[in-house]
């Protein structure tokens, strides 16, 4: 069970965001299928990690586009940098900038790069990674007060409810969302008990600060997850073994 946006409120962002979404090289403007890279990203990426202090030592980025200029700024800052891969498919990449000239950064950045310069994760090479200091999710549109909505609204809580079982995130880890003024609609909406809710919602133009936001799960909602959508994502499949909830 997951919150849903209003369709008029969707159609209508997304026809807002298509004169200044940059279009992806493969699913082009289809916002229902990926969350784009915008005019603007990197003034709200400058932005957010102005605020986040001390510069984390590791963070944790969703696939997203619009979170490209984010991760080559944490890259340029030297932090390494977890991504996902698309709908968790392939797990888990680590960018390391000590192992990336700076020159690649920017291609790094983009999930073409995190192909070429990411680093394969296992679920016990996550756990060994320690506590991740920061975690960024896009999303197709935001409420005011936090609660997502899109195509990686769910995958989010799932990465975020892994990472919480390993150790890795917390109460006390700043979460945010990057996503054009555009994008933040609608009204409040009740998150569910599932969802981990940001702290920031960073745009081009402003930094929302979310402090009444509800507690964030620590663990994942394994309910909320079809067996079929789990054998599709190795990561999950590691953290049951690794439980002993299959041989």
């Amino acid at each position: 069970m997951t919150s849903s946006l209003d369709p008029k409120v969707r159609d209508r962002v997304w026809d807002q965001l298509r004169p200044v979404a940059l279009p992806d090289s493969r699913f082009h403007f289809d916002f229902a299928r990926m969350h784009p890279d915008f005019l603007g990203s990197a003034d709200a990426a400058g932005r957010l990690l102005a605020a986040i202090t001390p510069t984390p030592a590791i963070a944790f980025s969703a696939p997203d586009g619009a979170l490209t200029n984010s991760r080559e700024l944490l890259l340029s800052r030297g932090v390494r940098v977890v991504v996902s891969t698309y709908c968790m498919r392939r797990g888990f990449r680590l960018l390391d900038p000590g192992r990336i000239e700076a020159r690649d950064f920017a291609f790094a950045a983009t999930l073409d790069g995190l192909e070429r310069f990411g680093t394969p994760l296992s679920v016990a090479d996550m756990a060994a990674l320690g506590r991740i200091d920061l975690a960024l999710s896009g999303a197709a549109a935001v409420a005011p007060n936090g609660v997502r909505f899109g195509r990686s609204y769910l995958y989010f809580d799932i990465e975020w409810g892994l990472m919480a079982e390993l150790g890795l995130v917390g109460e006390r880890t700043p979460v945010a969302v990057v996503v054009h003024d555009v994008q933040v609609a609608g009204d409040r909406v009740a998150a569910m008990p599932h969802e981990a809710v940001p702290d920031f919602i960073a745009t081009p133009t402003r930094l929302l600060r979310l402090p009444d936001r509800p507690r964030r799960p620590v663990g994942v909602n394994w309910q909320g997850i079809d067996a079929d959508e789990i054998e599709l994502m190795p990561a999950l499949v590691d953290l049951q073994r690794a439980r002993g909830q299959r041989g």
